[in-house]
């Protein structure tokens, strides 16, 4: 979950399923005459959209860190134990692939670059690689993505969208859609400058595809106010984008104990929070 402030006394918690939600909404509405939409289009968005909807298994019933408070999501594969991280992440993954085995496949991937620093392209995230446990992991998901590969190219909708630069595309837009998914989720409100962890103003710098033909780009995001900021370039096909998400608002506090925490955080307010994005 993304924990920032709410206000003096509050915390709001934004679940990672409902940053999910919103990394999905980013991936249905991109595309205009500058950037191409994503493509295989139903599965990137559905890859999108449920990325982290793993984390559920944890955010049904979550637990506090060692400061007695609840866990923010930067370092949670620490935190939360890798075995916890990798055991429901794996979980997303397998669900999510019984219903379209693209999407299965690049959650997969996304999965294999929270580990490996992106693979490549997030030098600034640790690598997990040293860890025996995500050794296995990575593996594991090499194997399970070969064997969706063989069902994506005997499928009529997927044979066309398997070569290696496509997947690489589609992996850099995962990235990104996940980096802009943070971004907006994990302050509020819009304008604050709490949060010192996360992606930047430019997601990271990760690479942005445009279009067959043409080079990547980088997204920079200039916050303009409590909910606005513009985006440029721009990359979705209506503008404004209004973006919606829920949160829960809890007691700014330390709590003793997991039964503590779970009181407030299951009759928590929920608040919804607006954001705008724009071209200028």
């Amino acid at each position: 979950m993304m924990v920032c402030p709410y206000d003096e006394g509050r915390l709001l918690l934004v679940l990672q399923i409902d940053h999910s939600k919103v990394t999905g909404w980013f991936a249905a509405h991109w595309g205009n005459d500058t950037f191409a939409p994503p493509t295989p289009y139903h599965a990137m968005v559905l890859a999108a959209q449920e990325h982290d909807t793993g984390w559920w298994d944890w955010e049904i019933k979550p637990h506090l860190n060692d400061e007695g408070l609840p866990p923010d999501y930067i370092g949670s594969i620490k935190h939360l134990g890798g075995r916890v991280w990798l055991d429901f992440y794996r979980h997303g993954i397998s669900r999510l692939a019984e219903q379209d085995a693209y999407a299965g496949y690049m959650v997969s991937l996304h999965a294999d670059g929270l580990l490996t620093q992106g693979r490549g392209l997030l030098s600034y995230m640790p690598d997990y690689t040293v860890y025996p446990e995500v050794k296995e992991f990575l593996s594991e998901q090499e194997s399970f993505r070969a064997e969706l590969m063989k069902q994506m190219k005997d499928s009529e909708d997927y044979r066309d969208f398997v070569s290696d630069e496509q997947l690489w595309t589609n992996f850099k837009l995962m990235e990104v859609y996940d980096q802009m998914g943070q971004f907006v989720c994990n302050r509020y409100p819009f304008s604050s400058t709490h949060r010192k962890n996360g992606p930047s103003a430019t997601l990271s710098n990760v690479p942005v595809p445009v279009r067959p033909g043409k080079n990547d780009t980088i997204l920079t995001f200039d916050i303009k106010d409590e909910s606005r900021a513009t985006v440029t370039p721009y990359p979705f096909d209506v503008d404004p984008l209004v973006v919606s998400f829920q949160g829960r608002v809890i007691p700014k506090r330390r709590y003793k104990n997991q039964s503590e925490l779970l009181k407030e955080y299951y009759r928590a307010e929920r608040v919804m929070i607006n954001y705008s994005l724009q071209s200028k």
